[in-house]
């Protein structure tokens, strides 16, 4: 068969050309990127929405075919080699974007203090990897051009290519914004994003650079993609449930590197002690910490003799959760009095039998950008689809951002105040919200 085809729920098949793109199917199969099947997109999303269990590998083909689509458009208007000398490298670097995550995917970095597109890129240059092999068999300068592709703040590449992959509006989010929405059931991802790839147009950017537009036609499918990932923010990814369970297993490894900073055995699973001594660790060590290693050694800490240690992790498996409280609300903008606030809670839960209320009193600060995920660069001159994204307005040759065209998006566009959360243990909900009230009543 000339054509591979792959059963996808969300595109319903996924194909790649044997003939042409036989290396992509290489690429897939490589050990580095068959890893990502052991890697949950949502992290401990599956908590709140057990539908959750899909994985960055299936993201990961979701991606590549809207690549895929987007090349051809592309093709179709814009006839240029440059063009068709960027197919492989995009293509390539839908399949490994995401190469790099860890554990959870986002959700463990901060335990391991990892950047997880540092590892991709690391990954991608590994001359021992087979992801590299792959990758030089179809050109010698590809590993290269992928990894410049996808490296944060590298602008060596085209700006064009760089935002097809990681912009405000790119294939990356179009996929999982619509992926997380069908797995979870929340069913908020839903916007016209085959209009959205099938009416990109170039924009002769600052520097003779090409950007990436819209026109016209494309802002009501536009205003629903803003939206659906609005909804899905203060819905999903942020849900207090599942932010419960994030900051519970942050605690939780905090703690074990307390403890074993100060010399207490904590009965590290082998993968992760090599990585935790490594002074700088290896691709081949980082790729061995999986989603399966992580549990086994939250398994094993469950009989650890530091109580909060085994407390922590019995609650993690056995999904006993933390409930969140919502701080008073300050007396006025300069007002600060959370950390006071935070003391007096701490307090609360050291007395309700806790003595380690660090560990049992956690604090989620949720960043503006969080809030309102599509916050756009407001000076037009620095505009580009990286901060911005831009509508081509009928004939006008200068672009104008989307919530300046469509001012009923500007109230979840505007930068709003951080928000602060925290969660405590279940039994000490009475005496939380009881606190609330006498601190706001002062």
């Amino acid at each position: 068969m000339p054509m591979k085809a792959i059963r996808d729920p969300l595109y319903n098949y996924i194909a790649i050309d044997r003939d042409r793109d036989g290396w992509l199917i290489e690429l897939l199969d490589c050990p580095e990127v068959q890893r990502l099947r052991r890697i949950h997109e949502l992290g401990v999303s599956d908590i709140t929405y057990p539908g959750a269990s899909h994985t960055r590998f299936s993201h990961t083909l979701g991606v590549l075919h809207l690549m895929q689509l987007v090349y051809q458009h592309i093709d179709r208007i814009r006839k240029e080699a440059s063009v068709e000398m960027s197919r492989a490298r995009l293509l390539a670097a839908a399949v490994l974007h995401d190469v790099g995550h860890g554990p959870f995917s986002h959700l463990f970095e901060p335990c391991l203090g990892i950047d997880h597109e540092a590892w991709s890129v690391q990954i991608i240059r590994d001359t021992a990897g087979r992801v590299n092999k792959v990758l030089q068999s179809i050109d010698r300068l590809l590993p290269e051009a992928v990894a410049q592709l996808i490296e944060k703040d590298n602008y060596e590449p085209p700006q064009w290519q760089k935002s097809l992959l990681s912009s405000q509006l790119d294939v990356d989010r179009l996929d999982y914004l619509r992926r997380d929405s069908l797995f979870t059931g929340s069913g908020y991802g839903h916007f016209d994003w085959y209009r959205l790839i099938n009416t990109l147009e170039f924009h002769d950017g600052p520097g003779n650079q090409l950007d990436i537009i819209w026109p016209d036609k494309a802002k009501f499918a536009i205003e629903e993609y803003i939206f659906a990932r609005y909804y899905m923010y203060q819905n999903v990814y942020l849900h207090k449930t599942t932010r419960g369970f994030e900051k519970m297993l942050e605690a939780l490894w905090r703690r074990a590197k307390q403890l074993r900073a100060n010399g207490t055995d904590v009965s590290l699973v082998a993968v992760i002690r090599e990585y935790l001594d490594a002074r700088e660790p290896t691709v081949e060590q980082y790729l061995a910490i999986e989603e399966y290693s992580v549990l086994q050694q939250i398994q094993q800490w469950q009989d650890h003799d530091d109580k909060p240690l085994s407390d922590l992790a019995r609650r993690l498996l056995h999904r006993d959760r933390f409930v969140m409280v919502e701080p008073p609300l300050p007396a006025n903008d300069l007002d600060d009095g959370h950390k006071a606030w935070e003391e007096a809670l701490k307090e609360k839960v050291k007395k309700a039998g806790y003595e380690e209320p660090d560990l049992y009193c956690l604090r989620d600060t949720l960043k503006a950008k969080y809030c309102q995920p599509y916050f756009p660069e407001k000076e037009s001159d620095e505009q580009s689809a990286k901060n911005a994204i831009r509508i081509r307005e009928g004939s006008s040759t200068q672009p104008i951002e989307i919530s300046e065209l469509l001012p009923r998006l500007q109230p979840i566009t505007t930068e709003a105040q951080d928000r602060h959360r925290y969660y405590v243990p279940e039994d000490v909900r009475e005496v939380a919200t009881s606190l609330r009230h006498t601190w706001a009543a002062k």
